[in-house]
């Protein structure tokens, strides 16, 4: 059976990866000198606690080589097949790594990356259903080609309820992000092409120019 691989970016429920026997590759956070694997060693509330009391935001790295060929390689060694996803490459080399690997190991012809040119759910409904495939004796063809199929029709959005993180990532400047909470804007970012852009709404545009995605 082909084996479902994502990066942690899909933001599944461990009651689903465990469900749909899906295995995680945790990209990497970084709070200050201190490194955490994404979903695995860190949570999202302790990540938003370091946030407000360091008053910045934290960093992320794609997982190293060395991790993912280790992910890879029982798989690769009985033999099945791999489909990994990726987030968006326009966001982070998470599916670059994964190409290096399927080099170093020589399995090219049985790992396919698939770059979901998407974040979060975006990611997540498309690995299920991919998982489902797989379950059902799908080959890793089969499933790519469907996969290619369904990304255009996939959309993610999510409303900002605060400009606070956008101006510690420094995606955001202060008259910005105070006008913003001024105004109690709470803009909706989409992801579009394999970038997030800001709402179409005028008056929260206004306010997001110097917020780039």
């Amino acid at each position: 059976m082909v084996k479902i691989i994502s990066d942690s970016t899909c933001d599944l429920s461990a009651e689903l990866v465990a469900q749909y026997d899906i295995d995680i590759l945790p990209l990497h956070i970084l709070l200050g000198d201190e490194e955490f694997e994404d979903g695995k060693t860190i949570t999202p509330d302790e990540i938003y606690s370091w946030s407000d009391e360091h008053k910045t935001t934290p960093k992320t790295s794609a997982p190293s080589l060395a991790e993912t060929i280790e992910l890879f390689r029982p798989y690769v060694e009985e033999g099945r097949e791999i489909v990994c996803f990726s987030i968006s490459n326009s966001m982070s080399t998470s599916g670059n790594v994964m190409r290096l690997a399927a080099g170093e190991l020589e399995a090219e012809n049985r790992i396919t990356v698939i770059d979901s040119a998407n974040l979060s759910t975006g990611i997540g409904l498309l690995v299920i259903e991919a998982a489902i495939m797989a379950k059902n004796g799908h080959s890793a063809s089969e499933i790519a080609s469907v996969m290619e199929t369904l990304k255009p029709n996939v959309r993610a959005s999510f409303v900002v309820d605060t400009l606070t993180y956008l101006y510690r990532g420094g995606r955001c400047n202060a008259v910005a992000a105070m006008a913003g909470g001024v105004l109690k804007l709470h803009p909706k970012i989409v992801v579009e092409n394999g970038a997030m852009d800001a709402t179409k709404n005028t008056a929260e545009r206004s306010i997001l120019l110097s917020c780039p995605m």
